[in-house]
């Protein structure tokens, strides 16, 4: 078989790591810039502090298992929201050799804000599809995602 018969088989817009990743980056450049431009956030800022709003306080390391953010991401993201007096990063209680993050006032009331935006933001996306069909989509994601985390545990093995 010659190399453009090959090429020409591969229907790429139809390939599903391309069609995952396109809409992952077209969602991911939609919500970073009303973040960007609402808030003044990044999209791993938003990331961080939605995790801290989650947890309340959260190391580094929960914050990249949770998120699969990777660590300077996470690095940047901390040392951006530190400067910013958004969080602040003390000693952990359980382990004296690491450090956890937590709100700042200020942090909490930005991330009080940010939280109806992002889900009027993540309605708007939805609103695409059926009820019944994102139910779907969140099954078939976590599916999804559990495979690939198994998958990737596999390989370092």
């Amino acid at each position: 078989m010659s190399a453009s018969r090959i090429a020409g088989s591969f229907e790429n817009e139809e390939f599903l790591l391309f069609r995952l990743a396109n809409a992952a980056r077209r969602v991911s450049t939609l919500c970073a810039g009303v973040y960007e431009n609402e808030f003044g956030l990044s999209v791993p800022e938003w990331r961080l502090l939605a995790q801290i709003g989650r947890f309340g306080t959260i190391s580094a390391t929960e914050v990249r298992e949770r998120t699969s953010m990777e660590r300077v991401a996470i690095s940047r993201a901390a040392a951006r929201c530190l400067a910013s007096g958004l969080i602040v990063e003390r000693t952990s209680r359980l382990d004296k050799r690491s450090k956890v993050l937590s709100f700042t006032a200020k942090g909490r009331a930005l991330y009080r804000s940010v939280v109806p935006r992002s889900e009027a933001l993540a309605s708007e996306i939805e609103a695409g599809l059926s009820r019944t069909e994102v139910r779907q989509l969140k099954k078939l994601l976590g599916k999804l995602d559990d495979h690939a985390r198994d998958m990737a545990a596999r390989a370092i093995a």
